[in-house]
């Protein structure tokens, strides 16, 4: 199993990618957030949603676990005028994101490494609490559930994007088929679990196009063709054991 600390430190230690980013623009057209440096399948729409469903008044506590590089955590605080605790495995994603918190102006921020099962901060100390494609990466999704719970105020709202499998893809944590049983355990009563729109043409077209130009991409970041080949190609068939990428709001029992 893949070592995702040192993975997603040498990730975001590099410049991000700019053959990738003309990619996602192509296949995700006006909602493809640029502006933010995402790594990850994120939407405008789902920014949209997730700061709507957040339920933020001005000053609210604001977690984003998994934060990577910061944006769609910073993108929601500075449109809810929200306080943003980002937290992240990788001490680069948090150097990026506190630049980036910068260049956007956003005052009220604080990056701090963690992890799902244990994030370091206080029992009860947030009004949302959000995750962008990043719960893939945990390696105990219950443990995560529960955290999320006891960081989360009661009454706080979750706002989760990630995917449900129907198999276990091949270098990754362990994988479930539905989160819902695991929210409702840890406390939590699930208001929406909706499938996000044109998930899955998107990101195979999105594999499909790195693989068209795979050369640009391993002469952009040094990496062998045959490996970065190899490793398209299993994230393919990773896709394949994929049922669905939801979008999942919940909110903590008081």
């Amino acid at each position: 199993m893949t070592d995702w600390k040192a993975a997603f430190t040498t990730t975001f230690g590099a410049p991000a990618s700019a053959v990738s980013a003309r990619i996602w623009a192509e296949v995700y057209g006006d909602e493809y957030p640029a502006e933010l440096d995402t790594y990850s399948f994120v939407t405008r729409t789902d920014l949209r949603r997730i700061a709507a469903e957040a339920r933020l008044k001005p000053g609210g506590r604001l977690a984003d676990i998994g934060c990577g590089r910061g944006g769609p955590g910073l993108w929601v605080a500075a449109r809810t005028y929200a306080t943003l605790t980002g937290i992240d495995i990788a001490a680069t994603a948090l150097a990026s994101a506190r630049r980036r918190a910068e260049a956007m102006d956003v005052e009220a921020t604080e990056f701090r490494i963690g992890d799902f099962e244990d994030t370091g901060l206080d029992d009860a100390s947030f009004d949302a609490v959000m995750s962008v494609d990043a719960l893939l990466f945990a390696p105990d999704k219950r443990r995560a559930c529960e955290e999320f719970a006891r960081i989360l105020a009661p009454g706080g709202r979750l706002l989760v994007t990630t995917w449900d499998f129907d198999g276990q893809p091949v270098n990754r944590p362990p994988q479930v088929a539905d989160h819902r049983p695991l929210l409702e355990a840890a406390g939590f009563d699930v208001l929406s679990y909706e499938e996000t729109p044109d998930w899955r043409a998107r990101q195979r077209r999105t594999v499909e196009l790195s693989l068209e130009r795979l050369e640009e991409l391993a002469a952009e970041s040094g990496d062998d063709p045959s490996r970065l080949r190899a490793s398209l190609e299993q994230t393919l068939r990773n896709q394949d054991l994929m049922t669905r990428r939801v979008l999942m709001i919940a909110s903590r029992r008081v």
